[in-house]
């Protein structure tokens, strides 16, 4: 079979669901070029349950994970998502925004992204691989 018939796919692009409660599903692209060790850790915590917390321009997921500050940056946009190292948080951007603290980018919402503007603070969400 030649390689056109049959896709290689993407070593670095991994893809996730995130459960909106009650309001829908989106789908998220997690790349692990842009940060491998946070990719990696977040990778293995799935599924997950957490409430979140929202702020002007994001949302956060609370997670227990512990890692340092990889590949950090500083801009983010609609649709970009990052993990908060200080916080251990997972954050979805809902609209332009710069921080005060470095953030690992580790991936971008592909569908979905308007589940997010009508989420509440203590809604719960569920991060996990996608049903195949």
């Amino acid at each position: 079979m030649s390689s056109a018939a049959q896709p290689a796919g993407s070593v670095s692009k991994l893809e996730c669901e995130i459960s909106v409660g009650g309001k829908g599903t989106a789908r998220v692209s997690l790349f692990r070029h842009l940060a491998p060790i946070t990719v990696n850790s977040l990778l293995r915590t799935l599924p997950f349950d957490s409430r979140v917390s929202v702020q002007p321009a994001m949302v956060s997921l609370f997670t227990e994970l512990r890692i340092g500050v990889e590949k950090p940056r500083a801009q983010f946009a609609r649709g970009d998502v990052a993990f908060l190292p200080s916080g251990g948080l997972v954050c979805i951007f809902i609209g332009s925004a710069r921080s005060d603290r470095p953030l690992n980018p580790v991936g971008k919402v592909e569908s979905g992204i308007e589940h997010f503007d009508s989420v509440r603070p203590g809604d719960v969400v569920r991060m996990s691989a996608p049903k195949q």
